[in-house]
């Protein structure tokens, strides 16, 4: 028992010690300049491609969807004094969030830090009341699309609340936000040329949007019964958790 014990300390520490080094070693954020705030899109044109609904069915609120994987034991705790908040998985890719605007990218498998940028600038809206924190990341082409939003009523920072934003890597510099109010649901999904994020609130309009991948302009929306938590592509179909449904759609071209 004392030997398993002690093997057990010796895989703490050397747990505890790897994460120190790596924090560390930690790079120093890109800063980018704080970003425009754009008002929310008004109804899409009809065009394609679009969003359409396949199915809906009735969940129960209280059973809440699994949780999201946690943060690896590599991970630091902390950076430039934030802690921990949530930890993104993209395959070999990891993103870490830390005090809601520092969005850390690692590599999983070797467990080096690619780059860190220091959000803050995005997350003050207008209206200086709210933090907005960084909810969801990907990375596809050397573009970080990046979501970020607070969880009350838009007019609380009128109306310039959930964004989508993409992000050079390359030149380190932001290429577009998406207009307000299209994505406060904790994911969005990134396939092929399209994005497809989701808004709602209590009695606020609930709603998937259609985002073009190259641009963060509305394509479509589509009316969902209730505010969407969390958007996942299985095949060639959405999966949509809302507050008490699961709706599937589909992109109709």
């Amino acid at each position: 028992m004392r030997i398993v014990s002690t093997m057990r300390v010796i895989v703490v520490l050397a747990l505890v010690l790897a994460s120190t080094a790596l924090a560390g070693s930690l790079p120093a954020p890109i800063v980018l300049p704080k970003p425009g705030f754009p008002a929310p899109a008004g109804e899409p044109r009809p065009s394609r491609p679009s969003l359409g609904l396949v199915s809906s069915r009735y969940v129960d609120p209280g059973t809440l969807p699994p949780a999201l994987p946690s943060a690896p034991s590599w991970a630091p705790r902390a950076y430039r004094g934030a802690g921990l908040e949530t930890a993104i998985h993209q395959r070999s890719k990891l993103f870490l969030v830390y005090g809601g605007r520092f969005l850390l990218s690692a590599n999983a498998r070797n467990q080096a830090v690619r780059y860190a940028y220091d959000l803050d600038a995005f997350t003050r809206s207008p209206a200086e009341t709210w933090h907005e924190p960084v909810t969801w990341a990907r990375e596809v082409d050397d573009v970080l699309y990046v979501s970020n939003s607070h969880l009350t009523y838009a007019t609380a920072t009128r109306g310039r609340n959930a964004y989508v934003s993409a992000i050079d890597l390359a030149k380190k510099k932001l290429l577009w936000r998406s207009p307000a109010l299209v994505a406060n649901a904790r994911t969005f999904v990134v396939t092929g040329d399209l994005i497809v994020a989701g808004y709602g609130f209590t009695r606020e309009a609930d709603f998937l949007y259609l985002l073009d991948r190259s641009t963060g302009r509305v394509l479509d929306r589509l009316p969902v019964p209730s505010a969407p938590e969390r958007i996942k592509l299985r095949g060639d179909r959405l999966h949509a958790r809302t507050y008490d449904r699961l709706v599937i759609a589909r992109i109709v071209r």
